[in-house]
């Protein structure tokens, strides 16, 4: 078995993630009790800030594990198709999660996105652009409620629970081992 079979780096996730997702549910309970009434006015902007950083450290942790099976693969971004599919649409959850954090990186920086980037925005419908002039040729990128970092949360985890988010990473690294050890064990067996 190799030595990066078993997934340490999830636990270490976890415990990176859960003071944040202990603050985001508190914003959450307060925003339900008002029926969200004040998240455009109040919380939105700030509350981006937590979920953009938890969408980056699982960028971090696919890369990693990404990494720890192919240690000398230089095109890492191969390995985000090995997913399930969004619904109706031909993007995988984990290129989902590597575009969302791409975006939260990058939203305040001229000029413009990567074409990676906003090609999986364009193809999920994920509005990304807020146009400033009558010509429609002046914008910034979406921050606050309408940024793409809460649509991306949506089209994962129905109740923007970050354990949902979670589950996908370790379910893909899972999936990602098992496919290799197949793969490997079809060869060892033809080569035999």
């Amino acid at each position: 078995m190799h030595y990066m079979r078993i997934d340490t780096r999830i636990g270490i996730v976890r415990d990176i993630i859960s003071p944040l997702r202990d603050q985001f549910e508190k914003i959450k309970e307060i925003n339900k009790e008002y029926e969200f009434y004040y998240w455009d006015m109040i919380y939105a902007d700030d509350t981006e800030h937590i979920v953009g950083l938890v969408f980056i450290i699982l960028q971090n942790y696919i890369n990693s594990s990404i990494s720890d099976l192919y240690p000398d693969l230089k095109k890492v971004y191969t390995k985000y198709s090995n997913d399930k599919k969004i619904k109706k649409s031909q993007i995988t959850r984990i290129e989902l999660i590597i575009t969302i954090a791409n975006y939260y990186k990058h939203r305040d920086l001229p000029p413009e996105l990567h074409n990676n980037t906003t090609r999986v925005l364009d193809d999920l419908n994920i509005k990304y652009k807020e146009y400033y002039d009558e010509q429609d040729l002046e914008y910034f990128y979406a921050i606050g409620a309408s940024s793409p970092v809460f649509s991306g949360l949506d089209m994962l985890s129905e109740n923007w629970d970050f354990l949902d988010l979670i589950n996908i990473v370790s379910e893909w690294r899972e999936n990602l081992w098992i496919n290799e050890e197949n793969i490997r064990n079809e060869f060892k067996s033809i080569s035999n």
